[in-house]
């Protein structure tokens, strides 16, 4: 049964689903970030398609039901929401899947706990966080996303370019990037390139027809290589912790 959650970093409350207490001892859990100012919820779906692994979606701040504050919306902030998540929620080694802005937040996290990520899956969008446009504030008062106004130009006034290149160098665990090859994809051949160039163990996986919701047309196909990868990781996992048993 998916369940809401909270965790708490300086006194605001960030609102996470999990789908579970227990670890399943054969499947490594998975925690999604989620891009821009979304939810939990976009996750959901998948939350019960994956069971019985234990999954978490965060919430960030200013989105769904965690809280909105006036402030604390940089990448930073982000990503430190997200560890007080991950601390809250799990023990031992864990698997993060990014979509879209949440790729360089799920990227810096991986890189601060490399002993603790066990895979990381990417979804459509390069190893940069943007320097927000002001395009972006309108686009996003006029969706029919209820998010409030003040944590809309919070986010684009303490959004700041940053490159996180370099902090590929600092991932050791196999990873995942999934890339749209049609129009409106947001994670380019060249960035590709630089993602085969600058992590030891990654796989670059093209949905041919999609743009940059990569499960679109062909979702069965997206949900398959998720799968998959996360399997290897269960197997790789297994192995290894029989290694150590022996050993012991």
């Amino acid at each position: 049964m998916i369940r809401d959650a909270w965790a708490s970093r300086g006194g605001v409350r960030l609102h996470y689903l999990d789908s579970g207490e227990r670890e399943e001892v054969d499947r490594i859990p998975l925690m999604y970030i989620p891009g821009a100012l979304e939810s939990a919820e976009n996750f959901r779906s998948e939350m019960e398609k994956l069971a019985p692994r234990r999954t978490l979606a965060i919430s960030w701040r200013g989105a769904g039901k965690s809280d909105a504050p006036e402030a604390g919306y940089s990448l930073e902030d982000q990503v430190e929401d997200a560890e007080a998540v991950m601390e809250e929620a799990l023990e031992g080694r864990f698997c993060l899947i990014a979509y879209s802005m949440g790729v360089p937040r799920a990227i810096e996290l991986a890189a601060r706990h490399p002993r603790r990520v066990a895979g990381l899956i990417l979804i459509d969008y390069p190893a940069r966080y943007p320097a927000i446009p002001e395009t972006w504030v309108e686009r996003m008062l006029s969706s029919p996303r209820k998010i409030p106004e003040r944590v809309v130009r919070a986010m684009q006034r303490e959004s700041r370019e940053v490159f996180l290149w370099d902090r590929l160098r600092e991932i050791r665990c196999p990873a995942l990037v999934l890339r749209g090859g049609g129009e409106g994809s947001l994670l380019k051949e060249a960035d590709a390139a630089l993602f085969r160039e600058r992590l030891p163990r990654v796989e670059i996986a093209v949905m041919p027809e999609a743009g940059h919701d990569v499960w679109n047309p062909d979702y069965g196909r997206f949900f398959r290589a998720v799968v998959s990868f996360l399997e290897e990781r269960d197997r790789e996992e297994g192995e290894s912790s029989g290694a150590l048993k022996e050993k012991g």
